[in-house]
Formats: structure tokens, sequence, C-alpha cells
């Protein structure tokens, strides 16, 4: 279960990457993302994943508040969550550049 609750981030110059964004997925529910460039999509993945911290709001993970994990918790909740950001093709990968 992953749950926002008027959950911001905002980087250093006040540029806003997310405002009030709240959510509910339930365990084994699966989801969508997408929007334009810049819309906040990978910025919402890694709030999820522990890389970037919430500027505001709370982020639930199976009932527990990572939002303010501290540094040597973050892999524990690494563990248990799958992901793969998007970057260049594998130089040996199943999509690697022939």
């Amino acid at each position: 279960m992953i749950r926002f609750e008027q959950v911001s981030k905002a980087y250093l110059g006040g540029r806003q990457a997310l405002q009030g964004v709240t959510f509910h997925l339930q365990a084994g529910e699966m989801a969508f993302l997408t929007g334009h460039s810049g819309a906040g999509k990978s910025t919402l993945l890694k709030l999820i994943c522990g890389i970037e911290r919430p500027s505001a709001g709370k982020i639930l993970f199976g009932g527990h508040d990572i939002s303010r994990l501290k540094s040597r918790e973050v892999p524990f909740l690494r563990r248990q969550i799958g992901h793969d950001f998007p970057g260049p093709p594998s130089a040996d990968g199943p999509n690697r550049l022939r």
C-alpha cells in the first residue's frame, strides 16, 4: 500500500515539482503514470523510493511513514520496492543499440 497525503516537493531555487499530491494505491494494485516533461513523474517515483524527501506532506508505505526515514533506514525500504528509471540503453542489454 502506498499513500500520499498532501505531498509537495520544491527544489532549491523554489522550483515546485509537486504540490499537494494525494492518492492511495492498495497492495497489488497497478497504476499508470503519465504526463508532460517536467510534470513531476520522476520526482514522484523518487519520493516513493526514498531517493528524494518531500518538502511537505506524508508518504506511507505499508502503513509506515517513509517521508521522514533516517538515511540508514532507506536501504530497507528499497528492498521492498522494484523500480526501473529510464536511462540510456545498456551496452549488453536486450535493447542495446546495434
